[in-house]
């Protein structure tokens, strides 16, 4: 679709949810534009691929000035934003709803780093912190062998359909099987795929009494007794693994967030996941997101 389509069919889907479930007021008078435009813009700089948010309100005030009058200034632009991450995950959850259930309970669970500052550029404390003492650090990435300042974004996604139904922003250095352990908090009789960091017996054991089957790449000691068929399985799936993550910064481009303070990382990071999600609710639909 159109530029011009993509913004008008993307607010009607925005202003819709927004009239069946009206937001909370912020104090003072009301803003000259709308939530749901608000919603609308962070929505669409995702999906039309800006990574900066000065340019792409560049661009709706010199373009598309026509279908928004009341473009706000670049200031209260960001701060009305993220005052409505909250409901852009809620907005996220709504559409994950409208897609069809998983056919098969095979999942997939990874992390993947979420860089905020070169690490030989870290001096002293700085504004990466969020609620619950949640603070940037150092931690490894394990598939490029470097080490990152940041976070990680760990997802629970169906391994055929790999649109994350959980999501948690956790610390560097968190203990991935921790993080395994809350995503999966209510599910059961489920075959869970993942990365052989996560093999251990203990945690397949705790899973096996939900009735989760965790798979892992096997050691040359377990190829001797695992069938061929599973090998193959997994060697064949195990990509999936970090497909979603894939599309996040590859076409998605969440590495490349411009976030300043954590707030604005949690931000973006929560509108690329719901503009991810549009992109799968569409597909569905039929209407040409490319």
């Amino acid at each position: 679709m159109t530029t011009e389509d993509l913004l008008i069919v993307l607010f009607c889907y925005v202003d819709d949810w927004v009239r069946a479930h009206p937001l909370p007021q912020r104090p003072g008078p009301a803003a000259a534009c709308a939530d749901s435009e608000i919603l609308t813009f962070a929505l669409a700089r995702e999906l039309l691929g800006y990574d900066s948010e000065r340019r792409f309100r560049r661009v709706l005030k010199a373009d598309w000035r026509h279908l928004f009058p009341r473009i706000p200034a670049q200031s209260e632009l960001n701060r009305r934003t993220r005052w409505l991450w909250g409901a852009c995950e809620s907005l996220r959850q709504h559409w994950l709803a409208s897609l069809p259930a998983a056919t098969e309970d095979w999942y997939a669970f990874d992390t993947t780093p979420l860089p905020v500052r070169q690490p030989s550029r870290v001096r002293g404390p700085d504004q990466w912190s969020l609620p619950y003492d949640l603070e940037a650090g150092f931690g490894r990435c394990a598939a490029k062998a470097l080490w990152f300042y940041g976070f990680r974004v760990a997802t629970l996604t169906p391994l055929l359909d790999p649109v994350p139904i959980r999501w948690a922003l956790v610390p560097a250095a968190v203990n991935e099987r921790e993080v395994l352990a809350a995503l999966l908090e209510g599910l059961t009789d489920r075959t869970l795929l993942a990365d052989k960091g996560l093999r251990s017996r203990d945690l397949s054991a705790e899973l096996a009494r939900h009735g989760i089957l965790l798979l892992t790449p096997p050691t040359k000691a377990e190829r001797a007794t695992m069938p061929a068929v599973l090998q193959r399985f997994i060697a064949d799936h195990r990509n999936r693994i970090e497909g979603s993550d894939t599309t996040l910064k590859d076409q998605l481009h969440l590495e490349h967030h411009r976030a300043l303070t954590g707030w604005g990382l949690l931000t973006r990071l929560v509108t690329t996941l719901a503009a991810y999600t549009l992109r799968a609710v569409w597909r569905r639909a039929g209407l040409d997101v490319e």
